[in-house]
Parts: C-alpha cells; sequence; structure tokens
C-alpha cells in the first residue's frame, strides 16, 4: 500500500467530520489579511466533505493538502483551493475548463453554477474570485465587476488579488471614484500584497487622480475601453453610447477651441483676415472668420454632432472644413501628439463598425 503524508489522516478525520466547523474565515479589526495555510486546509477538507467523494478522490485531495510550506503565498493557495475543486466536483472541472486564456470563446463562460442558493460560502466566494479575475484578464472588465460585487474580499483565500484586479477593472472603466477607494483598501487595510500589485496600483492611483472630465486625456481612454469592446465583438446600446459620449466630449473640446480662437487675443494676421472679408454675416458653408460657436449655414447650434452623418460621412461632425482644421491644428498645438494618431486611428476604426439599427 502506498505511503500518503501524515496530513491524509487529517484529512480523513475531517471527511468523517470530527473537526472544525464550517464557518467562512473573515479577518479581525478590519483588515484584510489572508487566513494561514492550515485554516485554509481545514476549510478545503472541510467542503470535501460536505462533498462525499469516493475514496480515490479523497486521497487525491489528501496527497494534495499533505505537508505543506507555512509560508505558502496566497495566490498559491488560491490556486490550490481551486485544483481542488475540480478534483471533487465535475461541474467545477468543466466550468474551470472553460475558464481559459489561450483560444477563449467570444461570450464568457456559463457562470449559472454560481448562481445556486445551496453553496457553500467558502466555496462560491473562492470560485468567483477565480472567475472573476479571468474575467479581468480577459478585459471583461464590466462582467469581472459583478463578480466583485458579490462576494467580500476579506473572505476570501487571496483578498490581495481580490481588491487588485478589481482596482485594475475600475481604473479601465475611469470609474475614478471607485477606484480610488480599492486601490486605498489594497495598498492601506491589506496584508500581504505583492509588489508586483502595490507598484501597478500605485500607478493606477496617480493616473486616476490625474485624470480630469472633458480633456483629450479622458477622451483617449475613452476611445482605448471603445476599442477594447469592439474587440470583444460588443456592439449592443452600451457601446453605442460610450461612442456617443466621445462624439460629444470631442465636439465640447472643439467647441471650447474655437471660442478660444475667435476671441481671444490672438490677434493680427487671423483677425485681419475676418475683417477684410467684407461686412455683414457670413452665408452658405463657408465662413470668412472662424465662429465662436460650431455653425453650419450661418445659424448657430449647440455644436451637437449627429453619430450616424459622423460615422458615415468620416469628417468632424458637421463643421465647415476650415473651422474644422483650425480646431484640429488648435488640438495638436495643445496637446501630446499621440492625441492626434489616437483620434485619427480611433474613427477611422469606427468608420469600419457596421451602423447601429
Amino acid at each position: 500500500m502506498p505511503h500518503y503524508p501524515r496530513r491524509f489522516a487529517f484529512a480523513v478525520a475531517v471527511a468523517c467530520g470530527t473537526l472544525f466547523g464550517g464557518s467562512v474565515l473573515v479577518a479581525a479589526d478590519g483588515v484584510n489579511a489572508p487566513p494561514a495555510v492550515d485554516e485554509v486546509r481545514a476549510q478545503t477538507i472541510r467542503w470535501v466533505a460536505t462533498q462525499r467523494p469516493a475514496a480515490e478522490t479523497t486521497r487525491t485531495v489528501g496527497e494534495m493538502w499533505g505537508e505543506l510550506p507555512a509560508d505558502l503565498s496566497p495566490r498559491d493557495l488560491l490556486d490550490r483551493v481551486i485544483a481542488t475543486f475540480a478534483a471533487v466536483d465535475p461541474e467545477t472541472k468543466q466550468f474551470l475548463a472553460e475558464c481559459r486564456l489561450r483560444d477563449p470563446g467570444l461570450l464568457p463562460p456559463d457562470a449559472s453554477l454560481l448562481e445556486r442558493d445551496d453553496l457553500d460560502e467558502f466555496y462560491v466566494t473562492n470560485l468567483r474570485l477565480h472567475f472573476a479575475r479571468h474575467l479581468a484578464q480577459r478585459k471583461m472588465y464590466d462582467e469581472a465587476l459583478e463578480q466583485f460585487a458579490a462576494f467580500d474580499p476579506s473572505k476570501s483565500v487571496d483578498p490581495a488579488t481580490a481588491l487588485f484586479f478589481k482596482a485594475v477593472c475600475e481604473h479601465q472603466l475611469l470609474l475614478k471614484d471607485e477606484g480610488l477607494a480599492t486601490i486605498g483598501q489594497l495598498t492601506s487595510d491589506t496584508e500581504s500584497v505583492p509588489q508586483s500589485y502595490s507598484t501597478v496600483a500605485t500607478l493606477m492611483q496617480y493616473e486616476l487622480e490625474a485624470l480630469r472630465p472633458d480633456t483629450l486625456d479622458e477622451v483617449s481612454r475613452l476611445m482605448k475601453d471603445s476599442e477594447r469592446r469592439l474587440d470583444l465583438a460588443r456592439t449592443g446600446p452600451d457601446v453605442q453610447r460610450r461612442q456617443d459620449q466621445i462624439i460629444a466630449k470631442l465636439d465640447l473640446i472643439i467647441e471650447k477651441l474655437e471660442q478660444q480662437a475667435g476671441g481671444g487675443g490672438g490677434g493680427g494676421q487671423d483677425q485681419g483676415q475676418g475683417q477684410g472679408q467684407g461686412q455683414g454675416p457670413p452665408s452658405g458653408n463657408n465662413p470668412s472668420s472662424p465662429a465662436t460657436e460650431s455653425q453650419v449655414g450661418g445659424q448657430r447650434g449647440p455644436g451637437e454632432v449627429d453619430p450616424q452623418n459622423f460615422r458615415n460621412q468620416g469628417g468632424w461632425g458637421n463643421l465647415p472644413e476650415k473651422e474644422r482644421e483650425k480646431a484640429a491644428s488648435g488640438i495638436v498645438e495643445r496637446y501630446p501628439g499621440h492625441y492626434d494618431a489616437s483620434i485619427e486611428n480611433y474613427f477611422r476604426r469606427l468608420a469600419n463598425q457596421p451602423a447601429p439599427p
């Protein structure tokens, strides 16, 4: 008979219901502290006992949880817990097989097994964490946040991983207040945070703190998010609203630049050219001087852009060509050059997408 580690006796005792209760581990004093190795082992074996596995599976679990280093990282512990779930439960094994990063399906895996009412809290908390991390790694940030909202990170095997990937999702979706709150919780109220998490979290914090609404920096980030959604074949109402938001913000920036150019102080050549063209209001679609608002045919308007026309015509909204060029020139002069390329690439990509119904 093969020799199994002494810890297997521990597993057998737990499977017989002689050790440990069923409460989920919670960090004390409001600090997200990962549980100790022995505590995680106890919780895992207790869950195994509720599944009433075959003797061979019980032996496999005993080997998995034999002699373990006392300083095993929470990330390694989480992976071992997830592997145990897969070894014991066939439905979980199938679900985890679908949570792959190589050649994944277009849609996220079906996670209906996580919605059952009879699930053990230790099981569902850590499986949700694994699934949420998978979604974040696939850049499915909205779906990942739905999973993160469904469990308490402090009750998981690895609170740092839960908070880090939640912060990544909020950072990518420009959820400034939420992201800063999660990063603060990660860096100030969580123990055993890997250095890689701390470094990236600090960078995300700087970026979120510097984020300002209605700027080209925000528009550039919104464009990247829209491209991400298109890469995931998302073309529904959420994506269309995001595209409308981008166009509206660009229109507002252009309008502000026009107002600065028309009111201010540039003097000299532009003003002289505008006055030398003759008196009276401009007519047609070729005004003789830059307008202080977006105008078409001499009529004042709010500067709104029809997204359908924007997409089909490939122009910057309804601005006359001379005004569009002046606004574009203002953008290039005032902001780093990569924004100009980002805007051009974004709308070239957008033009290749089918128009919304």
